[in-house]
């Protein structure tokens, strides 16, 4: 076998180990959905309840959740696609469940001015730094995500405003 050859196959082995999920003739589930729609999978669908899933397809799960929930402010897609129907939720003021917190979020992201700065997403846990732009300071958010899976299945929060007398001008972002 040529070199190249040989090249070539193995340089897909992460994809198909990636979209190597069991996936049935009614279901995209387990799926990334570029994947699915370069394949030409158009109908809607959800990675809920989880299926297993390796680190690395979590993290494109993930990156895809953060996509459509802060770039697109696309709460509704975001929460059918990406969130456990049970999700726990550990924000003292928010109901468990993603109906509850769907509904609080799709009163408030749209509206709201903000930047991601970062996220990444390591093992099973994923998070996301943003500068919520808030009068007459910017707030730093951290929200935080664990995965069973496929699926988010539990969320944390943590707010941060600037002191009023704060001595480091770059410290929150």
């Amino acid at each position: 076998m040529r070199l190249q050859t040989i090249l070539s196959r193995v340089s897909t082995i992460p994809l198909l180990l990636a979209f190597s999920l069991p996936i049935d003739s009614l279901s995209t589930q387990g799926r990334s959905s570029r994947a699915l729609k370069a394949r030409g999978f158009n109908h809607t669908f959800s990675y809920c309840p989880p299926q297993p899933a390796n680190e690395f397809f979590q993290r494109a799960i993930f990156t895809d959740f953060v996509n459509t929930l802060y770039g697109e402010k696309n709460v509704t897609k975001a929460f059918e696609t990406y969130i456990a129907v049970d999700l726990i939720e550990h924000d003292p003021f928010d109901a468990q469940g993603r109906a509850a917190n769907e509904a609080k979020l799709s009163a408030i992201i749209p509206y709201a001015s903000f930047q991601v700065l970062r996220h990444s997403f390591d093992a099973d846990i994923g998070f996301i730094h943003v500068r919520v732009n808030e009068p007459p300071e910017p707030i730093a958010l951290a929200d935080i995500y664990r995965m069973d899976g496929t699926c988010i299945v539990e969320h944390w929060d943590v707010t941060q405003a600037r002191p009023a007398n704060a001595t480091n001008p770059i410290a929150m972002f």
